[in-house]
């Protein structure tokens, strides 16, 4: 996952000058963590409740992409994030 939060935050930076999560931002986040799903065998049906809390998650802490970007190290720890692992994972 931190992989992939690297490479999608990364690219939303140089994809849109605006610093929101506008749909554009939104959709590429959760196309790349759902091919991370995919990669490493986790049902469809899981993969979009995960990628979708995630992304609630990471926008609720971090409502501009950009401090999401400055602090990728801890989005991968957060225990918000973590919870949706769990919660879908069972």
């Amino acid at each position: 996952m931190k992989t992939t939060v690297t490479i999608l935050l990364a690219m939303l930076l140089f994809s849109s000058c605006v610093n929101t999560w506008d749909s554009e931002v939104k959709d590429m986040f959760h196309q790349s963590c759902m091919e991370d799903a995919a990669d490493k065998a986790i049902s469809e049906k899981h993969a979009k409740a995960y990628c979708d809390c995630v992304l609630e998650k990471i926008m609720e802490k971090y409502p501009k992409y950009e401090d999401a970007l400055a602090r990728i190290d801890s989005i991968s720890v957060d225990p918000k994030v973590q919870q949706c692992k769990e919660g879908n994972f069972k």
